[in-house]
């Protein structure tokens, strides 16, 4: 009894390690798929195994490769699904280990590098389409891509230095290449000025020869309008700016269209706007000694007028040199003095119409502070006297007359 339990248990045992699978507990797909029961011999029939079930599907080159390749063992999911598991890196890890992004199945051969690049830092666009990958690539016959500089002058520094109109090393040219070329070609370079820096070009700047205001360089240079145009203000003479003592702010007079005609706002850029008479005045008639620091008192100006005035003269009756308390700037004559509201009432009441000439009441031509009230008024002192007598402050004089009689 002892004997028939031991034959028992060891087949038992046989049968448990027979159905044991040596390709591992992951592979699920039937034995015959792959076997016959006339040999236990690898053997698929009719591709009777479908490998895209798998996680790796066979494609191009791969679907004829012995599996025993990728396959060193019966554990058939030990197998790697990447390119480099089973591929020797040619490119050193110069170019990652994503091996897809540049080689198919179908081919090792590399045909799409444009497209590639387009993935990259440095995507190749016009003329870099057609370059030689070795001009940029140095390392490229050893089958090395190391990651190089994106920047223009990485490549091009030769060009750079070569460049002679204008020399791009004596202008201390900034290397962005990009500023003035692009990828269509290195000639014909196009700066724009419009819109990589604060001074645009229209008008007259427009079309200037480069050098004419990068003479000394292309950095750091001065947007004054005198830094280019010292010149044209020493040699004006109508009127002459140096002898003027004009200020340099050429914007003051000068627009970006031409240097002449130039035209300065009074108005805007003087507290003396120009109206009247002034407006066609020339400017050396106000301006004979200079541009600066001139007077805006009339008679700085109108001081032969005010001398020349004979009804009455000025100089000899000590008038005031505020010109505007009788003249306007629409003419120097006639003038007008309104003596009716800040003096005694010449124009209006019973003095209107009753005089002639200033003389008439102001006796001293050489002060008009003086008058007289007495010449017209033919009063009798005696009579005066005793009409006022009583009146307190009462004196007979035109003084008097006037602080009693302010408006008659």
């Amino acid at each position: 009894m002892f004997k028939l339990s031991s034959i028992i248990i060891a087949l038992l045992l046989s049968f448990n390690t027979l159905a044991k699978s040596p390709h591992g507990d992951k592979l699920s797909i039937k034995c015959d798929v792959c076997h016959n029961p006339e040999s236990w011999t690898f053997k698929i029939k009719n591709n009777s195994f479908d490998h895209t079930q798998t996680k790796f599907s066979l494609d191009g080159r791969h679907k004829t490769v012995d599996c025993r390749k990728c396959h060193s063992d019966l554990i058939f999911s030990n197998a790697k699904t990447t390119c480099i598991s089973c591929h020797k890196d040619m490119h050193q890890q110069t170019a990652g280990q994503d091996c897809e992004r540049c080689h198919t199945s179908r081919s090792w051969l590399v045909t799409n590098i444009t497209e590639i690049h387009r993935q990259s830092r440095f995507p190749l666009n016009g003329q870099h389409t057609q370059t030689d990958c070795y001009q940029c690539h140095k390392s490229a016959s050893l089958l090395r891509f190391d990651p190089m500089g994106i920047e223009c002058a990485n490549c091009h520094s030769k060009e750079y230095i070569a460049a002679t109109k204008p020399s791009h090393i004596a202008s201390k040219f900034p290397r962005d290449c990009f500023l003035c070329h692009n990828e269509m070609g290195w000639q014909p370079a196009k700066f724009d000025h419009n819109a990589n820096t604060l001074f645009p070009l229209k008008d007259g700047h427009y079309g200037v020869d480069c050098n004419k205001c990068h003479s000394n360089g292309y950095t750091a240079t001065s947007t004054v309008c005198v830094s280019c145009h010292q010149n044209n203000y020493n040699a004006t003479i109508n009127p002459g700016h140096i002898a003027a003592k004009f200020s340099t702010d050429c914007k003051i007079c000068h627009t970006v269209t031409a240097w002449s005609p130039a035209t300065f706002n009074h108005t805007t850029g003087t507290t003396f706007p120009l109206t009247g008479a002034h407006i066609g005045a020339t400017c050396i008639s106000c301006h004979s000694k200079g541009y600066v620091g001139i007077s805006t008192a009339c008679v700085s100006c109108h001081l032969t007028n005010y001398n020349a005035s004979t009804n009455p003269a000025h100089a000899a009756a000590k008038f005031p040199t505020t010109c505007e308390t009788c003249h306007t700037s629409t003419a120097w004559a006639p003038s007008t003095f309104n003596h009716d509201s800040q003096y005694f009432r010449i124009y209006s009441g019973k003095h209107k119409s009753r005089w002639t000439l200033c003389s008439e009441c102001h006796t001293s031509a050489t002060n008009y502070a003086v008058f007289s009230c007495l010449l017209c008024h033919e009063h009798n002192k005696t009579s005066m006297d005793s009409e006022h007598k009583g009146k307190t402050g009462y004196v007979y004089n035109s003084t008097n007359c006037l602080s009693c009689h302010p408006g008659i």
